[in-house]
């Protein structure tokens, strides 16, 4: 197989440079910084306040919209709802988020954080962004700047996409967040 062949298929009008492999996909690249990551703020997380990175990002949405309805949890955290009511109970168990019916539409259900939870996102929160800042090491502060534009602007794209795909019509009618959902 000659040199050219091995590097992947012609892609005329791409942005992507050539791909050799799975390794240079950009999904595939941020795939594994996301869970290199996550496997770092797993292990202090759950170690030090017995917390799994699902129920922190809860608690960071919850913090963030509340009172925040269920389903645009679901849709912020791209979760189904199944498994976003799995974290949920164990959130409410522990005393660390209120999930109340809404009083103008009983089949819609609030979130917000309990002063137990608001103190915990507290903690959470301010490690989380010294974690961040380790990750930002390896940037200029130009890169930076340039890199949190950029995910600015892919983040709702692809979120936007996934939900064209699901067949998702609701998801126009929500706020923006700083997610552009």
């Amino acid at each position: 197989m000659d040199a050219a062949a091995a590097k992947g298929p012609a892609r005329p009008g791409g942005k992507h440079p050539e791909i050799a492999d799975i390794r240079d996909l950009v999904a595939f690249r941020v795939a594994m910084l996301a869970a290199a990551n996550d496997r770092v703020g797993q292990s202090w997380m759950k170690a030090e306040h017995g917390v799994s990175l699902r129920e922190w990002r809860v608690l960071g949405i919850i913090a963030a919209l509340e009172p925040v309805k269920f389903g645009d949890v679901v849709h912020e955290l791209q979760l189904d709802k199944g498994q976003l009511s799995r974290l949920v109970k164990a959130l409410v168990d522990r005393r660390f988020v209120q999930n109340r019916v809404d009083t103008g539409d009983q089949r819609v259900s609030r979130l917000s954080l309990t002063p137990a939870g608001r103190d915990l996102h507290g903690v959470l929160l301010a490690k989380a962004l010294r974690g961040n800042d380790r990750i930002l090491a390896a940037l200029s502060a130009a890169e930076t700047e340039t890199f949190i534009r950029l995910l600015d602007k892919l983040q709702p794209h692809m979120v936007q996409r996934a939900d064209v795909e699901a067949g998702d019509t609701t998801a126009a009618k929500r706020k923006p967040s700083k997610t552009g959902v």
